[in-house]
């Protein structure tokens, strides 16, 4: 990458991540405005009646339905829109972006166990090849900005500086990777990435805006917690595993209806609502919910905390299954961390030790990318507690090459 090419890069650089931050700002402020008004001055209004989860998605399914059908399967899912990027360069645009935007509204609002990343990926994404086209950008040139635009996004939204670029780089079959121009990008991205930071944060202090971080305490690692990373490990990994069950028993439960999409979105909400009633962490995608957990979860029983987050990886199927579609990467977060304040209740070592192993384990296997997970983790956990989580979420995906041998005959 020539001299002058990066420095203009740079500039677009920053200027994307200002923009992709002041886009993600408006898109939460808006959506938690929707859910204020539907969760909080609406139930107000009709006197907090018990049933109102059920009431409100079910009715949220009605519309859900009514969105995929008249609109189409949105909003696009970030692993579809990564998909993309990294087949043609380019995220397809015309059309898409007001659709993604108000189908993940409507989902959001009415309470999905999902999360925005989804539709502001999709909607940032389709705007910077906009942008790159209307300015006559090259190939290279929009390719680079996409991706800076997309790790920027997804390093704001989880707070999370290095999660972004773990996120658009790491992939199962990645091309050779010419250092020179990795390490020219890596700078380019640190440029965007700090200049969305600042600007996010500034606004979320204007606004007085809940803060994104959720430290859940310190940690002690001695004998006892290294003689249990394996177990907890591999605990973390099979919980994991148990989302993709999930997913093919709600696949196998919802075959029939799958043509109607009113018809599957209103079971979804339905099932959202009656579990929403007994266990409200149920809705929302949880982002805010860790530190309530983290800061409770002494006076929850085992079955409780096992409870909440077995029921919230299902709830999260059950809604992506049913068409409520959006991010599941605050949702899975949030189930794994209630699961291993669970595994607190019996084993007698450091509990944040315990939670960060078994989180990392499980997330590393849902996202299948081991690198991006531990950047997302690490920051929940103390900075002792980092190459443990970093060792963790390899291993929880390590698949040993098996030798194929060959007979004489």
């Amino acid at each position: 990458m020539k001299f002058r090419l990066q420095l203009v890069l740079t500039l677009y650089g920053i200027i994307l991540g200002t923009l992709v931050a002041v886009i993600a700002f408006l898109f939460l402020r808006l959506t938690n405005f929707l859910i204020y008004l539907v969760w909080d001055a609406g139930a107000s209004l009709f006197g907090n009646p018990v049933f109102w989860p059920i009431l409100i998605c079910t009715l949220g399914g009605i519309f859900v339905g009514l969105s995929r059908k008249h609109i189409g399967p949105y909003p696009r899912e970030m692993d579809e829109v990564m998909g993309e990027f990294h087949a043609n360069g380019r995220v397809s645009y015309q059309g898409k972006i007001w659709r993604n935007l108000v189908a993940a509204l409507i989902v959001l609002m009415f309470g999905a166990s999902l999360g925005p990343e989804a539709a502001l990926v999709s909607i940032c994404a389709g705007l910077v090849t906009w942008v790159g086209d209307k300015l006559h950008f090259t190939y290279q040139q929009r390719d680079a900005l996409i991706e800076f635009g997309i790790g920027a996004l997804l390093s704001i939204i989880f707070a999370s500086p290095l999660f972004g670029i773990a996120s658009t780089q790491e992939r199962e079959s990645a091309p050779p990777v010419n250092k020179k121009l990795h390490i020219q990008k890596i700078v380019i991205y640190f440029f965007s990435v700090s200049a969305g930071f600042l600007v996010f944060y500034y606004l979320l202090q204007l606004n007085d805006g809940p803060s994104p971080f959720a430290n859940l305490g310190s940690a002690t690692v001695s004998w006892p917690e290294l003689l249990l990373l394996i177990p907890l490990l591999l605990a973390g990994k099979y919980f994991g595993k148990i989302y993709g069950l999930f997913e093919m028993v709600i696949a196998f439960a919802t075959r029939k209806i799958q043509a109607k999409p009113v018809i599957l979105a209103v079971s979804g909400g339905l099932i959202l609502g009656i579990l929403a009633t007994l266990l409200p962490y149920m809705l929302y995608s949880g982002e805010h919910g860790v530190g309530e957990i983290s800061n409770e979860y002494d006076t929850m029983s085992i079955y409780l905390l096992l409870t909440i987050g077995f029921v919230k990886l299902f709830v999260t199927k059950i809604c992506l299954g049913t068409g409520w579609r959006g991010g599941h990467i605050f949702p899975i977060i949030f189930a794994s961390i209630a699961v291993g304040f669970a595994l607190t209740k019996i084993l007698p070592v450091d509990p944040i030790f315990i939670v960060a192993i078994f989180a990392t384990a499980s997330c590393s296997v849902i996202l299948k990318k081991p690198l991006a997970a531990a950047f997302l983790l690490a920051l929940f956990f103390p900075i002792q507690l980092w190459p443990f989580i970093i060792v963790a979420a390899y291993l929880a995906v390590y698949k040993p090459k098996s030798k194929n041998r060959v007979s004489a005959v």
